[in-house]
């Protein structure tokens, strides 16, 4: 007779949501469980709006690259381009800011409030090969374009051979 390795009933394993996890595998139990977690995180609820501090989650970019240019966008709703601020440093491009919550409830009952905000910051690591000078920025309708022009490359890696010491 072989007994399971899960020591709970298949009653057990139906989930607070009505999902049977399959009983028999314990480990596709665990497995199938983990994935809804994450699914409801990342997917379900968006990624942590905010938190206690007033820090609300890095803005969703796209990197993007070809010969000669970098070109990242940032989603920013809800901002204008007096909340942001663009930074090149020691080969690092930094997006920051700050959304400032509105204050038109004065006398309304609050009832949800799911809108995060607070200071954001983004950085994304293009290394030293930018011409720093050349970097433009610009927004609209709350998406912010960079563009990095790269600069020439440097000489190949060279190789270097390895002797026996005597």
């Amino acid at each position: 007779m072989r007994r399971t390795l899960f020591p709970v009933t298949n009653t057990d394993l139906t989930n607070q949501t009505g999902r049977n996890v399959p009983f028999r595998d314990p480990f596709a139990a665990l497995q199938t469980e983990m994935n809804r977690l994450f699914d409801d995180v990342w997917n379900g609820f968006g990624p942590p709006a905010s938190n206690a501090e007033g820090v609300i989650a890095a803005p969703r970019v796209d990197l993007k690259e070809d010969d000669s240019n970098w070109y990242i966008t940032a989603e920013l709703p809800g901002m204008s381009e007096d909340d942001v601020e663009v930074t090149y440093d020691d080969g690092v491009l930094r997006i920051a800011g700050e959304k400032k919550q509105e204050h038109e409830d004065q006398g309304r009952n609050v009832h949800v409030t799911e809108r995060a905000y607070g200071r954001f910051e983004r950085q994304l690591p293009l290394g030293h090969g930018v011409k720093e000078e050349q970097i433009d920025a610009s927004f609209k309708d709350g998406v912010l374009t960079i563009t990095a022009p790269k600069a020439a490359e440097k000489e190949q890696t060279k190789r270097i051979s390895v002797k026996r010491a005597a």
